[in-house]
């Protein structure tokens, strides 16, 4: 069987964000003897991806949580599909997806195939966010899912480090892969025209891609940028779509500095907007690798991050131990590293980049160097060894 199998992917979109680019980057670089099978849980594919593609649950397009009571009928429509495609392995993404395909393996025993799980996020840390009986019945579904799982594939060694600390998983079951990307695709996403005026302007501008939601915490951004433009004009841009969107309209407002704030909404090619920027902010909470992060810096934006657990200082200071005494803004050896939830230290280290312009050249270079050894198709070969692994156990 050394390519002659059937995979099936479970995800809850290929609509955005890093999950769905990296599944479509390992798709797309499969030998094409392996038949593969997507299955999103909601919205439509806009990455490329190369096999059959169901959905389980339609949308409007905007990306929206999974509702607890859809997830028994996703279950039993994923049933149906695991009986009629017979797969040889599946690859489940997400805790949402990861509860469904639970739900449907469970009314299938007598059914055979082989199982990874692919964390791509914080499930541990996550689960300090919920509260009552939500977080009893995540930490319980990720530990069922965790335990059932023939192998699993964690996206930095923080996640792996996460998993084994809280919820007691064998590390010797954990292959880290980290989410890659194509610098040669990204660069020519990255040359396409931007028709708003703002980038034609020499008023320079702060950039943050990905989705607008409570953990990538776009509203330190927004202080600290009101912070910043008190001492240099500058303009803030947020590409990307959430539901947190009406709340930080109304926090620009407030902090009056909206008519310099730019929602572009969700966009297929955010990098044409970081590409003309002059410094990528990522102000997260928690954050598995950050994807986003080398995707700046693949196209030689500046990064400043705050030093949260965990991805940030992976890909900026690799080798290095976060302190918890750390009070300053660290330059560290591929982007500007910033205590975390501190805002005001977050708008000190955009300022001191928007105001070297011979420190930003040296960080927009050596990003360029870094985002080359996250390659994709080295990330594919990964996959493929692990789910080659799990089917000859």
């Amino acid at each position: 069987m050394e390519n002659n199998f059937s995979i099936l992917f479970v995800l809850n979109s290929m609509y955005w964000g890093g999950i769905g680019r990296i599944i479509s980057d390992v798709s797309c670089r499969l030998p094409e003897s392996i038949r593969q099978t997507f299955v999103l849980l909601q919205d439509k594919a806009v990455y490329p991806y190369r096999g059959r593609l169901f959905v389980l649950q339609k949308s409007s397009g905007r990306h929206r949580p999974v509702r607890i009571p859809n997830l028994l009928q996703n279950g039993l429509r994923l049933r149906r599909i695991l009986k009629e495609v017979k797969p040889d392995i599946v690859v489940a993404l997400h805790h949402d997806s990861r509860t469904v395909h639970l739900l449907a393996k469970a009314s299938l025993p007598a059914m055979r195939y082989k199982t990874v799980m692919a964390d791509l996020g914080m499930a541990a840390h996550y689960s300090k966010y919920l509260g009552g009986a939500r977080k009893q019945v995540y930490g319980w579904l990720v530990s069922l899912a965790l335990r059932q799982a023939d192998r699993i594939i964690a996206i930095a060694e923080g996640v792996k480090a996460d998993l084994v600390a809280g919820f007691g998983v064998d590390q010797r079951k954990i292959d880290v892969i980290y989410g890659s990307v194509d610098p040669e695709q990204v660069r020519q996403m990255a040359a396409e025209s931007v028709e708003h005026p703002w980038f034609s302007e020499d008023i320079p501008i702060i950039v943050l891609s990905g989705r607008l939601v409570f953990e990538k915490n776009q509203a330190d951004l927004l202080r600290a940028c009101a912070d910043v433009r008190k001492s240099i004009a500058c303009r803030l841009v947020l590409v990307g779509d959430g539901v947190e969107k009406g709340n930080l309209i109304r926090l620009a407002r407030d902090l009056g500095i909206a008519e310099d704030v730019l929602f572009t909404g969700f966009q297929a090619n955010p990098h044409k907007f970081v590409a003309r920027s002059s410094v990528f902010a990522f102000p997260s909470v928690f954050e598995a690798q950050g994807l986003v992060m080398v995707e700046a810096m693949a196209v030689g934006c500046p990064v400043v991050a705050y030093d949260c657990p965990v991805g940030p200082r992976e890909m900026l200071a690799p080798g290095t131990t976060a302190s918890s005494e750390m009070r300053d803004i660290e330059e560290a050896r591929y982007g500007i590293l910033v205590p975390s939830g501190n805002v005001q230290a977050l708008g000190k280290a955009i300022l001191k980049l928007l105001g070297d312009p011979q420190l930003r050249e040296r960080y927009s270079r050596i990003a360029r160097e870094r985002a080359t050894q996250f390659n994709a198709q080295d990330m594919a070969e990964k996959y493929l060894n692990t789910i080659r692994t799990v089917l000859d156990m």
